[in-house]
């Protein structure tokens, strides 16, 4: 596999889909309002947290075991048993618990909800079946069709008046084609599963499960808090938000998505030297695009919300930038955490995300009903601080040696607050009264950071050999 080809066309895929997202969130926002969005984003939620008993870690386990090259069509049959079970009860218990489900969603979608997760954990586990066979880059497309599924069926619905719940048939409708595409993809046969086989997933996957859990947690739990005590306007303020804020990790989580198999076959191998030369030459392109994007979000924030979205999402221009901030130590996280679990230590990364789950639901509760979303975002952005970057790297630490290339991240922040004068001082003299005033301004400020950044021969040097170093890195 090359790691630099398919972190790339990953990228690409996810951010296209991420415009798409984009786009369509923004459309819907202006067509539905806040609360009918609010409601198809409490779906998603509850959506989310289900997924953690459904898959408990099963798909990460897959991933591991598969990459591992050996008994792979076992592993699979196994697999697929494991994930029976859970899913009838959790079918079972959405139909027992219907009418609280739609008290809580405010509408009839316990249903669909229940189709939802079947949908969507038979798609992701050929999902991870692939990215288990080192073919990470082809999973891009799958992603890009959910999303294109998704804008297009949705809006379809939304023009024929369905409310909110045309949102949820385009999803659905994503998740099939994810489903039968994903597994036309995979070319590893099914083999007899064995008791053997099952137990190494339980044994990877009760571990990868809390791992699991945190990143549910932190993507859907605030929501369903902020569900609890404020109101179905406020949950799709918050939410528009955070989507916002996750175009600009899409190159981190790209990166670490295609390092984990990597680095798991180089583990299998005792390969150490090369996992620990891999590190700081990801740790730099992971962060290159969050650190502007957090100095830009400060002085647009209301501006983003306001002209993209309306008026009544400016209620998250705080929670913006404070979720925005979070995404620099997520974008770290997300390569710290998954090369931990690469290495075979999937209860480290337990460890550090049970510490963040506390923090962050204890936080959650204490600040969401004084302080509204604003205290949900606090209580996000310092669990993941805490948990997600602090923890995760010390345990890696311990286990591979990880050397931080503190000059090109301080030539980053640097670049960055230059880029953030620069475009504040625009701002005074032209405004930012229209969404084309403020897509000029973006770009500006995509070209100032560019232009400062790489005026600087070391972080041109460190650059280049980035893309060639990686771009030749090859499985082996």
């Amino acid at each position: 596999m090359n790691i630099g080809r398919s972190s790339l066309k990953l990228f690409a895929a996810q951010f296209g889909s991420s415009i798409l997202q984009f786009l369509g969130i923004a459309y819907f926002a202006r067509v539905l309002g806040p609360s009918p969005l609010g409601v198809f984003f409490l779906f998603q939620a509850l959506l989310g947290m289900l997924a953690i008993p459904a898959n408990f870690g099963l798909s990460g386990a897959v991933e591991k075991r598969i990459s591992e090259g050996k008994s792979q069509g076992a592993y699979l049959s196994s697999a697929i048993v494991l994930k029976i079970t859970p899913l009838i009860l959790i079918v079972v218990t959405i139909l027992l618990f219907q009418s609280l489900i739609n008290n809580y969603l405010g509408d009839d979608l316990a249903i669909l909800l229940a189709v939802a997760i079947i949908l969507q954990e038979a798609s992701q586990l050929s999902i991870a079946v692939l990215k288990g066979e080192l073919r990470v880059g082809e999973t891009a497309i799958l992603q890009v069709t959910r999303q294109i599924a998704w804008v297009g069926v949705g809006t379809a619905f939304v023009s024929l008046g369905f409310g909110s719940v045309a949102l949820i048939y385009g999803l659905l409708t994503g998740l099939c084609l994810v489903l039968v595409w994903g597994w036309y993809k995979v070319s590893i046969i099914p083999d007899k599963p064995s008791r053997e086989h099952a137990h190494s997933l339980i044994e990877y996957s009760k571990y990868n499960a809390v791992s699991s859990i945190g990143g549910y947690f932190y993507n859907w739990m605030d929501v369903a808090i902020i569900g609890l005590f404020l109101t179905q306007a406020h949950v799709g303020a918050y939410e528009i938000a955070w989507r916002v804020t996750s175009i600009v990790i899409l190159l981190s989580r790209s990166i670490a998505t295609t390092i984990f198999p990597q680095i798991s076959k180089w583990d299998s191998k005792d390969a150490q030297d090369r996992i620990e030369d891999l590190l700081p030459q990801v740790l730099t392109p992971s962060l290159i695009l969050v650190i502007p994007a957090f100095f830009g979000t400060v002085v647009l924030s209301e501006e983003i919300l306001g002209l993209l979205f309306g008026s009544e999402y400016t209620i998250a221009s705080l929670a913006l930038i404070i979720l925005m901030f979070d995404q620099v130590t997520e974008a770290g996280q997300v390569v710290l955490g998954r090369s931990l679990q690469a290495v075979n230590r999937p209860d480290l990364a337990a460890r550090a995300t049970v510490a963040g789950v506390v923090i962050n639901l204890g936080l959650n509760l204490a600040l969401v009903k004084p302080f509204g979303i604003t205290g949900a975002a606090v209580a996000t952005m310092i669990a993941s601080l805490i948990s997600g970057l602090l923890l995760h790297g010390f345990y890696l630490s311990q286990i591979v040696p990880i050397k931080i290339p503190s000059l090109e991240l301080a030539s980053c922040a640097i670049a960055a607050v230059g880029m953030t004068i620069l475009i504040q001082t625009v701002i005074v003299i032209v405004g930012v009264g229209s969404i084309a005033k403020l897509l000029i301004m973006v770009a500006l400020g995509a070209v100032i950071y560019t232009i400062l950044l790489f005026s600087s021969p070391r972080m041109r040097t460190k650059m280049k050999i980035y893309f060639e170093t990686i771009s030749t890195r090859e499985s082996q």
